[in-house]
This record gives C-alpha cells, sequence and structure tokens, in this order.
C-alpha cells in the first residue's frame, strides 16, 4: 500500500455458534492471540464480545472489503461462524493516550 492510499473503516458483525462445539471452544485461546496481533498492528480498531457469546463485532481498517476478507481468513474461528460486513461511512472514537503528566 502506497503512503497516500487512504484506509476504509469495516464493521464486522461476527455470529457464533448457539453450541460451543469441542473444536470450537479449543480454537478460543488461538483466537486471542490472533486478534490481539491485530490490535497491535492496528489493522484491528476494537473488538467486543455481548455478555450472552453470541455475537462479536470487530472495526477493522482496511482498503476494502477484499482485504477484511483476508484479514478474516486468519481468524481461527472462521469456519465455525457467520457474518456480516458493513463499510462505515466514518468511525469516531475517545482518544487513547497517557494520562496527562502533573509536575508537582
Amino acid at each position: 500500500m502506497s503512503p497516500l492510499q487512504t484506509l476504509d473503516v469495516f464493521q464486522v458483525h461476527i455470529i457464533l455458534p448457539e453450541i460451543f462445539s469441542t473444536r470450537f471452544a479449543a480454537l478460543i485461546p488461538q483466537q486471542y492471540e490472533k486478534v490481539n496481533e491485530l490490535l497491535e498492528k492496528r489493522v484491528i480498531l476494537n473488538y467486543a464480545l455481548d455478555m450472552a457469546r453470541t455475537n462479536l463485532w470487530v472495526t477493522i481498517q482496511a482498503k476494502d472489503q477484499i482485504e477484511v476478507m483476508d484479514v478474516l481468513a486468519t481468524f481461527p474461528i472462521i469456519k465455525y461462524v457467520k457474518l456480516e460486513i458493513h463499510e462505515l461511512a466514518f468511525f469516531d472514537s475517545a482518544p487513547i493516550g497517557l494520562p496527562e503528566l502533573i509536575m508537582n
């Protein structure tokens, strides 16, 4: 990707299986590891799971929907879930940073 190319933001809704099979449950630690890697690289901007553990929401920066699918294909759980991808008109969030230093 060239430095001038802008990235779009996509919201992915992942619907988890109703029943977690042994195989699926065994993939969860690998899923967390992959997500943390992508969060550090700022490919994934946020990742959320509902309390019922039936829905995941992932915000991804990518040049297009094909790149989003390429990212999702690296998820260990991808074979067991359904998903919907939505391109966002904008994505805004609270600033993340270090707390202000107070010199007393």
